[in-house]
């Protein structure tokens, strides 16, 4: 399920200091985010805040709720954890340390749990804390309770209609709803009602915030999901909201390139490339092109002769390689290619990548290789 994103607050600083670390603490009684600061700015003033105070609870939780909003969970687990051990009877120390704690990848059925109790607590203390509601609306989504977690996102919704955070997690609980469908006999005109949910509430909040580019992301991957091309102008309202972001880039040429837009698929790789030239999908997807599209072999290998120097556990690029070389009847590389590919551990493949894939590339890789042994 997706994570949440929580919105930051004004620091209250109550503590004086000397030296280098005075100047970003003067006037400390009404110290205010700066409103056009980004996160590494934000992180180096409350850093020089805290190297001067490390018991700042209020600079603690500040830090930690920018992380959250950044996605930055390690550092939020840090400081949350540490303002709620200097004050456990804080309801906002509370809050953001179950906020945390819900957020960290490696969560445990007693997480959920111990963050709940927390939640609750907080919301019984403070009626109206719509982003307590959704954190726990949160936790029981992850415990599969949607009954639970709707009854707490429409509290929080009767609170504030457009709260970002409430919006977002029904999307993702009807997501995830469709996905446990998808397939089952019986199923599937629910399973669709479910996306068609997730898709009009991800709309709504792009009405609301037509600033966030995350849920432009997430309408374009429900909508491919449906091969439906429209995804395509999601991605690029993304893009163009954070043109830096080569992961949007991708998302936005891997659909130009679904989508028959291979030119176009082909700049947008470009331009990751130049962003990051070690970014080895860029390749690989165009060297897919070359090959499947125009027919342009050479290119295609160039490609992912690049892939296999960045990555050499890219099974992808091997496979592709040695169908390219025994298609040029080069069939002492091929087999070279197929064995590279069927060297690689599963737990060396790509992160992105799953094991059934995973397995099913090797699969044929084996098979192509004894077409070519039989020809030998």
């Amino acid at each position: 399920m997706k994570n949440l994103l929580f919105s930051c607050s004004l620091i209250i600083v109550l503590f004086a200091c000397v030296g280098e670390a005075e100047k970003a603490v003067e006037s400390i009684d009404s110290l205010n985010v700066v409103s056009d600061e980004s996160y590494a700015e934000s992180k180096t003033r409350l850093n020089k805040i805290l190297e001067a105070s490390p018991d700042s609870i209020s600079a603690l939780l500040e830090s930690a709720s920018l992380a959250l909003d950044n996605y930055d969970y390690a550092l939020a687990y840090s400081n949350a954890a540490r303002a709620f051990r200097l004050d456990s009877s804080s309801n906002r120390a509370r809050m953001m340390y179950a906020l945390s704690i819900i957020n960290q990848g490696n969560r445990t059925v007693s997480d959920i749990s111990r963050a709940q109790s927390y939640l609750q607590s907080v919301v019984q203390n403070e009626s109206q804390n719509v982003k307590a509601m959704v954190g726990l609306a949160n936790t029981y989504a992850l415990q599969q309770d949607f009954d639970e977690a709707r009854i707490w996102i429409n509290k929080a919704l009767q609170q504030a209609p457009k709260f970002f955070d409430a919006h977002v997690l029904k999307g993702s609980m009807y997501k995830v709803l469709s996905a446990a469908l998808n397939g089952e006999d019986g199923s599937q005109k629910l399973s669709q009602i479910y996306m068609d949910s997730a898709i009009n509430t991800y709309a709504r909040v792009s009405q609301y915030y037509p600033d966030r580019p995350e849920i432009y992301i997430e309408l374009g991957i429900l909508l491919q999901q449906m091969n439906n091309p429209r995804c395509m102008d999601h991605f690029l309202s993304a893009v163009q909201l954070e043109p830096g972001n080569i992961d949007y880039k991708y998302a936005l040429a891997y659909a130009y390139g679904l989508f028959g837009k291979e030119r176009m698929a082909m700049q947008v790789y470009k331009e990751m490339q130049e962003l990051d030239s070690l970014y080895s999908e860029a390749y690989c997807q165009m060297g897919q092109i070359y090959q499947k599209k125009y027919g342009e072999l050479d290119s295609a290998l160039n490609m992912y002769r690049e892939v296999v120097a960045i990555d050499p556990s890219h099974i992808d690029a091997y496979v592709n390689m040695g169908v390219i070389y025994a298609e040029k009847k080069a069939y002492t590389r091929a087999l070279k290619s197929y064995s590279k590919a069927l060297s690689i551990l599963p737990e060396d493949r790509g992160p992105f990548m799953p094991l059934s894939t995973f397995i099913e590339n090797q699969n044929l890789a084996r098979e192509y290789a004894a077409e070519i042994k039989g020809k030998l």
